[in-house]
């Protein structure tokens, strides 16, 4: 079809799915229903999205508005399984983390039943081997589509996204970044990564080859609370890209930006019976990981989450990525200007958005000289963050601290607490807030400061009012406003710590100007290794990931190759002239 048809098209489609409440009750999508002839359609000289196309599909992707207010009605999130959207007996209703009276949204509670009709679609699509007739090309087609519609409508996502998870403008646009330079760099390198490579003739008349990237099957793609736009970004456009059928569940915390984000995928010309997504909790939807059909389970989370599911599964894939207690080494040397810059950066480590990032700054180790010096210029730091809804800030303020996500406040002040009876140095007394609206509403904590730990400390506490359990201060990940501080020897001692006691080997940062240094830690430490830079990724596009052998997860995201990767087979070929 013409571009000006295709516009049309969408237009009706995307009116019609607004008007007969498909979004709410259920039923199959009008979108969904122009692949076929979409896909006809399609050259390599076709056009790719125009600004009208992207307004034509404004009904479909953001025709319900957000509750700003208590007693608005909630977005309603549902199951999408063969291109129709599918209520289940009950939906949930989800509060706003950053004001409960607020409820956000209501998502479909699958159950077991839910789940298996979604794989049997998937999976009976991947035994139509009909998947097989869509070469790369296309699937490349729609991705540029897909990041054409994240970059029209990025108001849109950021206000989404910073409802669903309160934070600033800065780490809102880190998250929608990070999915929107996925599309661009997966899809940009896709034939470059995904290509076989053909042996040199060995011997005459026979060809060998390796392919390292054939569609895996049926893939579970599973993903976390902090970032919502830029990690199932990032994975499921891998996963469509390496041809796989995918069930996306994202976490009950996003739902809204996980229906969104397939809607988009669909919009842009992606085959339903490829792509599907599932809402809900827990031990109810098992058999999306356990079911023998799903080939591949990639998940971000816990590493708590990541140990069940694979014990579920035996020997069959499970790709891991999840946070850790990462650590910075300031060596000696440094002047007091460049102390304080150091502070500001590893303050930022800590607490931007919350703590809640995987690769949030857990503590800092140094020598008793420098810990003197750098300890009362990270408190006056840390000090200077405002604990208050960072939905409501401007853009240029950054030093906010959010609400806790996935834990109570009354944790943080049970940990202060233990702390004082275990007699450890209290450098920045924080904990709940109870005094305010905000506080009233949310899980508000302030910073909390532990100086000088040992590798071995712990503290009795509350964790999250579940009752008293003893926490190790220095390996115990914590998704709370909390850091620690560490009096290290020698930079020897620190890499024995990091590399045999502390098993999260996600993030490492380093401080030093001595090249030694920096060549014993490139040698000794896996994970990500940052030196003379917070443990926090970057905005520029990098793999990240753990080393692939500690508790923190056995994936690595970021180049087009391993990315993919995750989601295909592997083939080794020889071929005889007959």
């Amino acid at each position: 079809m013409d571009p000006k048809e295709r516009t049309s098209k969408l237009r009706e489609a995307s009116s019609r799915f607004l008007s007969e409440s498909i979004d709410v009750r259920g039923g199959k999508d009008p979108v969904a229903a122009l692949y076929a002839t979409r896909r006809a359609s399609y050259s390599l000289f076709s056009v790719s999205f125009s600004d009208a196309d992207c307004e034509a599909l404004r009904p479909y992707l953001f025709g319900r508005p957000i509750p700003r207010s208590p007693g608005e009605t909630p977005v309603t999130c549902l199951n999408l399984v063969d291109g129709e959207w599918k209520k289940p007996a009950e939906l949930v209703t989800m509060k706003s983390l950053a004001d409960r009276r607020i409820d956000l949204m209501q998502i479909a509670k699958s159950q077991a039943a839910d789940v298996t009709h979604a794989i049997d679609r998937a999976h009976a699509f991947w035994m139509s081997l009909e998947w097989s007739g869509e070469g790369l090309a296309y699937r490349k087609f729609v991705v540029q589509n897909f990041s054409t519609l994240l970059r029209y409508f990025y108001e849109e996502c950021m206000d989404e996204l910073r409802q669903q998870t309160p934070k600033t403008r800065l780490e809102g646009d880190k998250d929608f970044w990070e999915a929107k330079r996925a599309a661009d760099h997966l899809a940009g390198n896709a034939e470059k990564a995904m290509r076989g490579e053909l042996v040199p003739t060995m011997m005459g008349s026979q060809t060998y080859w390796k392919n390292a990237y054939l569609p895996a099957g049926v893939c579970a793609v599973i993903t976390p609370m902090n970032f919502i736009y830029g990690i199932p970004g990032i994975q499921i456009i891998g996963c469509y890209l390496s041809g796989s059928p995918m069930i996306f569940k994202g976490h009950p915390f996003s739902a809204i930006t996980s229906t969104t984000l397939i809607r988009m995928l669909i919009a842009a010309g992606a085959d339903s019976r490829a792509v599907h997504k599932i809402e809900g909790f827990g031990g109810d939807i098992a058999p999306l990981t356990q079911d023998e059909r799903v080939a591949i389970v990639s998940v971000t989370g816990s590493a708590e989450t990541a140990k069940k599911i694979q014990a579920s599964r035996g020997v069959r894939p499970v790709k891991f990525e999840g946070g850790g207690c990462n650590w910075a080494y300031v060596d000696d040397g440094y002047s007091d200007a460049e102390l304080d810059k150091i502070a500001t950066r590893l303050a930022y480590s800590k607490l931007g958005l919350g703590s809640h990032k995987c690769t949030t700054l857990h503590g800092i180790a140094a020598s008793a000289q420098t810990l003197d010096r750098l300890e009362p210029r990270i408190v006056k730091e840390i000090a200077s963050f405002a604990v208050k809804d960072p939905r409501l800030t401007p853009k240029e303020e950054t030093k906010v601290v959010s609400p806790l996500m996935v834990h109570k406040a009354s944790t943080v002040s049970s940990i202060r607490d233990g702390a004082k009876k275990a007699g450890l140095k209290i450098l920045l007394d924080g904990g709940k807030v109870v005094e305010g609206e905000y506080a009233q509403n949310a899980e508000v904590a302030k910073p909390l400061v532990l100086g000088r730990i040992t590798p071995t400390t712990e503290v009795r506490a509350n964790w999250d009012e579940q009752g008293e359990t003893d926490i190790a201060l220095a390996t115990t990940e914590f998704f709370m406003p909390i850091l620690v501080t560490m009096e290290q020897k020698s930079f020897d001692d620190f890499i024995r710590f990091s590399i045999l006691v502390n098993p999260h080997d996600l993030a490492v940062s380093i401080w030093t100007r001595d090249d030694a240094k920096l060549t014993k830690g490139r040698a000794t430490l896996g994970g990500m290794l940052k030196e003379n830079d917070g443990t926090d990724s970057a905005l520029d596009w990098e793999e990240f990931g753990a080393s692939g052998v500690g508790e923190s997860g056995n994936t690595g995201v970021g180049d087009a190759e391993t990315t993919i990767a995750m989601f295909c087979r592997k083939q080794k070929g020889r071929h005889f002239v007959f």
